[in-house]
């Protein structure tokens, strides 16, 4: 089997935000490339005309039971609230929109929402979009909608790159950059002919130009095109569509929507919710009494993106993963159960020079916007967590702390009834049948049968019949509970060789240690002096006089990929098919299984997958099979 790439030689480019300038006449204008961002005759009908219209919506939406559209160029977001206003109003129940919108310099979230109401009849619309719309990180970025009826996918980077990088089946392509003479870069022949690869046989396209080179260019790519009237003063359009119908097909819908899901973690919980907000029915089958009774029920963790010295898209990855976590909570916060969480920020510090400067390096590497991470002093990153710091380090300020066992809770109180809970039962083995798998106890009980398994059961997923080959390593982490003491009000979380939580339920929460291949969750009077040790180094003199002995403590075995990259997507073995893991989420649970249980949801459901095509094969699981060559 060929290597993979590594992960640190795929970095995309740092992003240069776009800037929105009213013109005299009120319309948004970009000084970068000199054009409005939409027609000054009026946006909105604008919109509607070119590219609802344009592509046949919202007609073609009758009998659809979901719709694909990829934008190159969101810009302002019009486009999308304008495709969002009418599929509310005219989409069938039940239906399902996926729009995935390409942009190179976004917006800040400001003016996206400046812009936006300008347009009474779409402020509600603009609003919840400029709450949830992400900071400028490259990469993907999924947003969840209208109780999962819509999902926005927002591509931050080159259009083209991007685009490589994306594989579903689309219906129809709003083409809106800036003018072709203005810039050049969202027009080309290589951009039209990832347009080809990913349209379906009945795909269709719009967009306000009728450049030559730009019609030229979409008939060389397989696209037939037309002319037809144009809005307001623009006397002409493009529309076109596939010239031959020899592409993709659209993903057919699963014929049987149920799935077994071993494992009530962080993980597994995780994948169930996505499922169930698909729809689907979800056994979710754990050996324990309840959910998050191992790794996940850490008393307290933290969660934020990574700075990773020569893994530099990594660190970009992280940050995606922890801006969508985010997302998660601030959702289940008003679901029936919520789970007890604060985005406070974290305080990394680092007191070797030598390690801070490499650190420093990574952070310029990847520039990632302050809004996510910025270099603070030791005076600084001591005034935000209200505690003297031992050094200074980097703020994230899209961090925070949470209890694990919560948010398993809250995710599985958001599934209804989609969910059937199966605990205290131990799978051993699974079995291929007709229309899918069979799960079973040791004492060959069925305890599910579904058409999809989905592991998630960490380590114990290597003992399970049936999966032999899987190699994960066991990883011990103890933590140390050390009670709150009057004066000593932390504000957020600090990290470093080690963290240290602030005061939740009575006690700070110090960890955790980090013994590869150990299995003992006995707590130990040793690791604890390892962990106040870490505390003093990250705050001089926070601790006290505590006495390791005196001090409570937790135990979890965490299970790591030889790589240190979680496991995520089809697992597949002989061509078996419905096999599928989200596993090795290793010490970062809170920070990846929102993102991973999206990632395996979507591909269970034939979705548009939420990360690049690169990023997915470095976290296929197959990497970790004994029989194939790790990168």
């Amino acid at each position: 089997m060929n290597r993979m790439p590594p992960v640190a030689d795929l970095q995309p480019a740092a992003l240069v935000p776009g800037e929105v300038r009213l013109g005299d006449d009120g319309v948004p204008f970009s000084d970068r490339f000199g054009d409005v961002y939409f027609s000054a005759a009026g946006g909105l009908g604008e919109t509607r005309h070119t590219f609802l219209l344009g592509n046949g919506l919202p007609e073609r939406w009758a009998h659809a039971e979901r719709f694909t559209i990829v934008e190159t160029g969101f810009g302002t977001g019009l486009n999308f609230l304008a495709t969002w206003q009418a599929w509310r109003a005219l989409a069938p129940a039940g239906t399902r929109l996926y729009y995935l919108a390409v942009e190179k310099h976004p917006l800040s979230r400001e003016d996206l929402w400046r812009t936006s109401a300008m347009w009474p009849e779409l402020v509600p619309l603009g609003r919840e979009l400029a709450r949830v719309y992400p900071p400028p990180v490259p990469g993907y970025h999924r947003v969840h909608l209208d109780d999962d009826r819509v999902m926005l996918t927002l591509l931050f980077g080159d259009a083209t790159a991007l685009l490589t990088q994306l594989h579903t089946a689309v219906d129809a392509f709003y083409l809106d950059g800036f003018a072709p003479s203005k810039n050049p870069d969202m027009w080309t022949n290589q951009l039209f002919r990832e347009l080809a690869r990913l349209a379906t046989p009945a795909a269709t396209l719009a967009t306000y130009t009728v450049a030559g080179e730009v019609k030229r260019g979409l008939t060389d790519a397989g696209f037939r095109v037309e002319k037809r009237a144009g809005f307001g003063r623009k006397r002409e359009m493009l529309v076109g569509m596939r010239a031959d119908v020899a592409q993709q097909a659209v993903p057919a819908s699963p014929a049987f929507r149920n799935a077994a899901v071993i494992g009530a973690g962080l993980a597994g919980t995780a994948c169930a919710e996505r499922l169930a907000a698909r729809r689907w029915s979800v056994d979710l089958v754990e050996r324990h009494v309840g959910p998050a009774c191992e790794a996940s029920a850490n008393p307290m963790g933290i969660f934020h993106p990574a700075l990773l010295v020569d893994r530099r898209t990594r660190s970009t990855l992280t940050s995606v993963a922890t801006l969508y976590a985010i997302r998660q909570l601030e959702a289940l916060d008003r679901s029936s159960i919520a789970p007890r969480w604060m985005p406070t920020g974290v305080l990394q510090v680092c007191r070797d020079p030598r390690r801070l400067e490499r650190l420093a390096h990574a952070w310029e590497t990847v520039r990632l916007p302050a809004s996510v991470v910025r270099r603070v002093d030791r005076d600084e990153g001591s005034m935000l967590v209200g505690i003297r710091a031992g050094g200074g380090g980097f703020w994230f300020a899209t961090g925070g702390w949470a209890k694990g066992a919560s948010i398993c809770e809250a995710r599985l109180a958001a599934c209804n009834n989609a969910v059937r809970l199966r605990f205290h039962r131990e799978v051993a083995k699974l079995e291929r049948t007709t229309h899918g798998w069979r799960v079973l106890s040791a004492s060959g009980d069925v305890l599910s049968e579904a058409a999809v398994v989905v592991l998630a059961n960490a380590r114990k997923a290597t003992a399970i019949e049936g999966v032999s080959g899987l190699s994960l390593q066991p990883v011990r982490g103890q933590v140390t509970l050390m009670p709150e003491a009057a004066g000593r009000v932390l504000r957020a979380p600090v990290c470093g060789d080690g963290y240290v939580t602030p005061a939740v339920d009575g006690s700070y929460c110090i960890g955790a240690t980090f013994d590869e291949n150990e299995t003992d969750c006995n707590v130990r009077r040793e690791d604890h002096a390892v962990n106040v040790d870490r505390l003093h180094r990250m705050l001089p003199g926070f601790g006290g006089a505590c006495d390791p002995s005196h001090l409570d403590g937790w135990v979890g075995i965490r299970a790591m990929s030889p790589d240190r990259l979680p496991l995520a997507g089809p697992l597949s073995r002989d061509g078996e098919p419905g096999l599928f893991a989200c596993l090795a989420l290793g010490a970062r649970g809170l920070t990846w299984s929102a993102l991973l249980g999206e990632l395996v949801a979507s591909y269970v459901n034939g979705d548009p997958l939420p990360l690049e095509r690169r990023v997915v094969q470095q976290l296929a699981p197959g990497r970790a099979m004994r029989d194939v060559r790790l990168s």
